[in-house]
């Protein structure tokens, strides 16, 4: 129950989690005014008396807007503005005319800044934004990125930009524009940051460092989690959604604005920037499909069939809506609306793995918590490149899908390790099983060899008889004396020892009984081991071979000289099953995290010890050995199973 609860609290606490760590810096932006008290743009015009470019100043507010104008480029300052833009916002929900701008085109902003002073060079600049556009400040220019042309075809984007130094002229208003081309995104969707140009540099420098070392992890994490789907299949195990999530994951970083200007011209044909979001998005959606088979996979959730094809036609929808919706309007009504919508199948696993929660699998809670980090870097990414987060949040989708890729690599090389821990020990149990069944083998033809010498006394007999009554009616009692003492050398046969009721420790026991024999050990026997035992057959031959063997070969170690014997106890007493060995041995003992473990040098021995330990163990029992030097005990308790009604009750005392 506690285990439960634990759980539950842990579900419970991620959802809480990806809901305030997405929406925590959108209500700060929505309020960055009321927190800040830093000025807005009213009417083409902001006040920075106040604030200094050594803390980044967001450009946001009401600017005056120009379009199908580069007004710096084609010094067409003079002109009068169409209108009064909001900033950060899409060009397209606004209307000329009575006509609602289209999404591709180019247009100038245009701001006015007073009171601001400031000795050191400056930037004006935008991060991780789509667009093609260029910053001038004064007339100078101080930011660039990608191609602003008046032809379409002739746009290109790149989400990296250009940053250029501007020494202000004192005692004076500064006129900031900013000239935009798009085929898609329409304008200023991102707000403008001026920000001391020495600062901002060695800022995106560090930046890169640790976006480029963070994408170094994750495509190690995908060569590994391609290697552990490798050694998956080799034991039948096939999960090739495994290597895909983690190329989508490595797809996803490599079209995000912070890798795709590293990759543009060396996978992507050098595409522009605003051209890869079908790609984005197909991918994002492709990721959330295979979320099913993770949930399938680690939480032991079962997805009906109906529920898979469901979000397969629910994603086909979404996407085939944004990519046949005219970009104008998805602009105006889709940014938001449209990413949100895709995060259903996030919820809806949710609440699968909260009702089925008792089948979670080891490492679960660590891979849930791993999802609820990529989940909310997402959502996080989501809004920050639709303009609704002011804070530079650049590196949070990295971040949380290193972690999660991180996690994966983790509890999967765990799984592997446990699979191939559990080949070892199945394939020893097998070689274990075999032993057993040539040690019962070898028992049974000794014993048939017996009965076989049985049989043919009692064929021979009535000659015995014949020979004996012959002899007695002529008087020959010497000859009849002579007779019966050759018969019965000859006959002469050791009877096979039975030292319980339990079949299967009896075969053990009397194998290497004889064993003992031919090797002049010392073999004494006190074991009432019943038909019924709270273990398995299987469990018992593992540590009563086990046990008998390592002890007949410690003695096998010791000079003949020496004395060498092996003593077996095994009998129920105070309500628990006990077997008590012990063995002489030549007084080394080869110990290690303080077990005993083998001296022998091959490969496929060293499991012993250690299977007795476990089966001792996964049975609720209890080991202990003692060795002084000369003689090695081994103990083992397993709790007995006692009748009570007809009703086997498991006691452990």
């Amino acid at each position: 129950m506690k285990e439960s609860k634990y759980i539950k609290a842990n579900l419970i606490l991620g959802l809480v989690f990806v809901i305030l760590l997405t929406h925590i810096p959108v209500v700060y932006t929505v309020f960055y005014h009321f927190f800040t008290d830093a000025p807005e743009a009213i009417d083409g015009s902001i006040d920075l008396k106040k604030l200094s470019p050594d803390r980044a100043i967001i450009l946001d507010g009401n600017w005056e807007f120009f379009w199908n104008r580069l007004i710096v480029t084609d010094l067409q300052q003079e002109y009068k503005q169409d209108f009064f833009i909001r900033v950060p916002d899409y060009w397209s929900k606004y209307r000329i005319d009575g006509e609602w701008l289209p999404a591709e085109g180019f247009g100038s902003y245009r701001l006015t800044l007073k009171g601001l002073e400031y000795p050191k060079p400056i930037t004006v600049y935008l991060p991780d934004f789509g667009c093609a556009y260029r910053v001038f400040i004064d007339g100078i220019m101080t930011a660039e990125s990608g191609t602003v042309s008046k032809d379409v075809e002739e746009i290109n984007t790149v989400p990296k930009a250009k940053i250029y130094p501007v020494t202000l002229s004192p005692g004076e208003d500064h006129e900031l524009v900013i000239e935009v081309a798009s085929t898609r995104f329409s304008g200023l969707y991102m707000a403008p940051v001026l920000k001391d140009h020495d600062q901002t540099i060695k800022e995106n420098s560090d930046r890169t460092n640790i976006r480029f070392i963070l994408f170094g992890t994750v495509l190690f994490s995908f060569f590994v989690l391609i290697v552990i789907y490798m050694l998956f299949s080799r034991k039948g195990v096939y999960s090739a959604w495994l290597p895909a999530i983690a190329f989508l994951v490595l797809m996803r970083l490599m079209l995000t604005t912070e890798f795709y200007s590293f990759w543009q011209k060396k996978i992507f044909f050098n595409l522009s920037y605003e051209a890869t979001n079908d790609l984005m998005f197909l991918a994002t959606f492709l990721l959330k499909l295979l979320m099913i088979f993770l949930v399938q996979e680690q939480f032991g959730v079962a997805f009906l069939r109906k529920e898979k094809y469901g979000f397969l036609l629910y994603y086909t929808i979404i996407y085939l809506v944004y990519y046949f919706t005219p970009y104008g309007i998805y602009n105006r009504y889709l940014t938001i609306l449209l990413p949100v919508s895709a995060f259903a199948i996030e919820f809806h696993c949710f609440f699968k793995v909260y009702y089925g929660r008792h089948n979670l699998k080891k490492h679960g809670i660590l891979v849930y918590w791993g999802t609820i980090l990529a989940i909310s870097g997402l959502i996080i990414d989501c809004y920050y490149i639709n303009g609704n987060i002011y804070f530079n949040m650049s590196l949070a989708l990295i971040i949380s899908l290193s972690v999660y890729m991180i996690i994966l690599c983790l509890v999967y090389a765990f799984r592997i390790g446990s699979i191939y821990n559990d080949y070892v020990v199945s394939s020893f149990q097998l070689m274990q099983a075999k032993s057993q069944i040539a040690i019962q083998k070898e028992y049974y033809n000794a014993l048939s060899e017996q009965m076989n010498e049985i049989r043919q006394i009692k064929y021979d007999i009535r000659h015995f008889i014949g020979v004996i009554k012959m002899l007695s009616e002529d008087g020959r009692y010497d000859e009849l004396k002579r007779f019966l003492h050759e018969y019965d050398e000859i006959t002469e046969t050791e009877p096979l020892p039975v030292f319980c009721d339990n079949a299967v420790a009896n075969s053990i026991l009397g194998y290497y009984s004889l064993m003992a024999k031919k090797g002049h050990i010392q073999f004494n026997c006190n074991c009432s081991i019943p038909k019924r035992l709270p273990i398995s057959d299987s469990d018992l031959c593992i540590v009563l071979g086990n046990a008998v063997e390592n002890a007949m070969e410690a003695c096998n170690k010791i000079d003949s000289q020496q004395e060498r014997f092996v003593s077996i106890e095994a009998r129920a007493i105070n309500d628990q099953f006990l077997i008590k060995i012990e063995n002489s041995y030549n007084g080394f003992i080869n110990i290690q995290d303080g077990s005993c473990i083998t001296t022998k040098s091959e490969k496929s021995h060293g499991f012993g010890m250690k299977n007795i330990r476990r089966i001792v163990e996964s049975n609720g029992g209890f080991m202990k050995t003692e060795h002084n030097g000369r003689i090695f005990t081994l103990m083992v308790a397993f709790p007995n199973i006692l009748d009570n009604g007809g009703e086997a009750v498991l006691e452990l005392i």
